[in-house]
C-alpha cells in the first residue's frame, strides 16, 4: 500500500501542492525556531544560577555569558559616560531588563503567527479540494470516487498537514513564553542588588575624579 502521503501529494493539483509546500516550509522553521529558543532558555537559566550566585556573595562580576550578565555589563558600561542617581538607575535597569526580555522572545511571534495561520492554510486547501470535487463531478456528471477521490484527498491533506503544523507552533510558543516569564521574574529578584552595586560603582568613580 502507498504511503498516505505520497498519494495524496500525487492526487493533489498544483495550488494544493504549493499549499502542501508552504506548510511544510512553516513547519520545519517552528520546529527550528521551538528547539533553538529551549535550548538557549534552559543554558541561561543554568548560566544565571552561576552567575547569581557569585555576584550575590562575593560581588563579583563573573563573564559568563547570560542575561544576567548582558544587564549588569550593560548598566557599568554607563557609568562610565554619565553619572546616575538613584531615579536614572531604576529607569536604566528597567531598560536594560526589556530589553533582554526582548531579545529573548526574539522570533517568538513568529511562532504565534504560524500557530494562527497554518490552520487557515488548510482550510483553503480544503475548501480547494472540494471546490475541485464538485467541478468533476458537474463536468463528468459522475460522482465515483474515481471523479472525487483527487479533490477529497487535497482537502483533507491540507486540513491534517495544516493542525499538525498549527498544534506544535502554539504549544511551543506558550511554553517558551511562560518559561521566558520566569526567568525574568527570578532575574527581577536581584534588582535591590543590582541597584547597590551600581551605587557602589558610582560613588568609586565620583571618589576617582
Amino acid at each position: 500500500m502507498e504511503n498516505i502521503w505520497i498519494s495524496s501529494w500525487k492526487h493533489c493539483d498544483i495550488f494544493g501542492k504549493i499549499i502542501l509546500i508552504i506548510l511544510g516550509i512553516l513547519s520545519i522553521y517552528s520546529w527550528y525556531v521551538i528547539i533553538e529558543k529551549f535550548l538557549t532558555v534552559k543554558n541561561a537559566f543554568k548560566k544565571n544560577k552561576i552567575f547569581e550566585s557569585s555576584f550575590i556573595s562575593k560581588k563579583e562580576i563573573k563573564k559568563i555569558l547570560c542575561p544576567l550578565y548582558s544587564i549588569i555589563h550593560y548598566l557599568t558600561s554607563l557609568l562610565k559616560y554619565e553619572k546616575m542617581d538613584l531615579e536614572t538607575t531604576k529607569k536604566y535597569i528597567e531598560k536594560a531588563f526589556l530589553k533582554e526580555q526582548t531579545d529573548l522572545e526574539k522570533n517568538l511571534t513568529s511562532l504565534a503567527t504560524i500557530a494562527a495561520v497554518s490552520p487557515f492554510l488548510g482550510l483553503l486547501g480544503t475548501v480547494w479540494g472540494l471546490l475541485l470535487s464538485f467541478t468533476n463531478m458537474a463536468i463528468t456528471g459522475s460522482s465515483s470516487i474515481r471523479v472525487v477521490a483527487g479533490g477529497v484527498a487535497e482537502a483533507l491533506i491540507t486540513t491534517v498537514l495544516g493542525l499538525l503544523v498549527a498544534i506544535p507552533a502554539a504549544i511551543g510558543y506558550n511554553y517558551l513564553k511562560d518559561k521566558i516569564r520566569t526567568l525574568m521574574d527570578e532575574m527581577e529578584f536581584l534588582i535591590p542588588y543590582i541597584e547597590d552595586y551600581l551605587n557602589f560603582l558610582s560613588k568609586q568613580n565620583q571618589k576617582g575624579e
